[in-house]
C-alpha cells in the first residue's frame, strides 16, 4: 500500500507536463593528453635543442628539420595521438560553470564547478586519474596541453517528472592534479554532447621524467632550448675578447650596472635588439659546446 507521500508524488508526475532542458558547462579547460616516449627521443630533442611545440602543431616540422622517424615521438603536428596513458577534453572544475535552463530559456540552476561538492546540487563521479609519476622513475612522459575558453558541453533531456539537480552527476577525470569535467549524466542515462563552442588561447608541450621531482624539487623536463642549463665560464674583464662570435651575458659597466644578453660580434659589444655598441666590465659564455654531442 503507497504510502500518502508517495501518493502525492505519483500525482505531481502525472499532472507533470513533459518538458526538455539544456544543460550548458562553459568556461576554461581544453584538451589534455599523456603518453610515454622512449628515452632516446627525448635526449635527441635535447641534443638538438629542438622545439616541442613547433614539432607539436607543424607537421612540415620534422622534414624541415632532419628528424628521422625512429626520434619522432609521434607523426608531427598529431601531438593528440600520443596518448597511451590518457586523454581527456572539457572543463576545468575550479574554471567553469554549469547552467541548465528550461524550454523557455529560463535558468533553473547555475553553478561555479568549483561550488560544486557533490553534497548539494549534482553528484560528482572521478571516473579516471592519470599521473606523470604512475610511470617508474626515469620514464620520460609527453605531456600536451591545448587550452580553450568557452562552451564545452551543450546537451538536452526530456524528462516526463520534475527535474532532481540530485540525478545530475558530473564525470570528471583527474589529469596530473587538475579536474576536468568530461562529460553529464541524468539519472544513470549519459546525456550526449551536441557540442560546444570554443577558442584557443595557448597550448603547452612537454616531455617529463617521471618521478623528478621528488628528488629535486623541481620537474626534469624539456620543451625548448630555453629548458636547457649549461654550465658557464668564469667572469672574464672586457679587455679578454671572446674567441667566437655569438650570444653572452654581460654585465654593463656604470653605476647602474646589471647583467643581461648581449652580441659580440667579432669587434664589439651590441644589444641583442640592435647594433647600438654597449658599454661592458665583464662578460660570461658556455663552457661547453653546444653542438658537440648533436646527432
Amino acid at each position: 500500500m503507497a504510502t500518502l507521500q508517495e501518493q502525492e508524488q505519483l500525482m505531481e508526475v502525472l499532472k507533470f507536463t513533459p518538458r526538455t532542458y539544456t544543460i550548458n558547462v562553459w568556461g576554461y579547460g581544453g584538451e589534455r593528453v599523456m603518453g610515454t616516449v622512449d628515452r632516446k627521443i627525448y635526449d635527441y630533442f635535447k641534443q638538438r635543442r629542438l622545439d616541442l611545440s613547433d614539432y607539436a602543431w607543424h607537421d612540415d616540422y620534422a622534414e624541415e628539420n632532419n628528424i628521422p622517424e625512429e626520434m619522432q615521438p609521434f607523426h608531427p603536428g598529431s601531438w593528440y595521438e600520443c596518448d597511451n596513458m590518457g586523454h581527456a577534453y572539457g572543463v576545468s572544475k575550479n574554471a567553469g560553470t554549469i547552467q541548465i535552463d528550461d524550454e523557455n530559456g529560463e535558468s533553473i540552476f547555475e553553478q561555479s564547478l568549483d561550488d560544486c561538492n557533490g553534497l548539494e546540487g549534482p553528484e560528482l563521479s572521478t571516473d579516471e586519474e592519470v599521473w606523470i609519476d604512475e610511470k617508474p622513475a626515469g620514464t620520460i612522459v609527453f605531456v600536451g596541453t591545448s587550452n580553450e575558453k568557452g562552451s564545452f558541453f551543450e546537451g538536452q533531456i526530456e524528462l516526463t517528472a520534475p527535474f532532481n539537480i540530485e540525478k545530475l552527476m558530473l564525470s570528471i577525470v583527474e589529469f596530473d592534479g587538475e579536474d576536468i569535467v568530461i562529460g553529464v549524466t541524468y539519472d544513470g542515462v549519459d546525456i550526449d554532447n551536441n557540442g560546444g563552442s570554443t577558442d584557443g588561447k595557448s597550448s603547452d608541450f612537454g616531455f617529463y621524467v617521471a618521478h623528478s621531482q621528488k628528488t629535486s624539487g623541481s620537474w626534469e623536463m624539456y620543451r625548448n632550448m630555453d629548458d636547457i642549463e649549461y654550465p658557464m665560464t668564469e667572469w672574464f674583464p672586457k679587455k679578454i675578447k671572446p674567441v667566437r662570435k655569438g650570444l653572452y651575458m654581460v654585465k654593463t659597466a656604470g653605476k647602474n650596472s646589471y647583467t643581461h644578453q648581449a652580441v659580440w660580434n667579432g669587434e664589439k659589444w651590441t644589444s641583442t635588439y640592435g647594433d647600438s655598441e654597449l658599454k661592458i666590465k665583464e662578460w660570461q659564455g658556455l663552457a661547453v659546446d653546444p653542438d658537440a654531442e648533436a646527432v
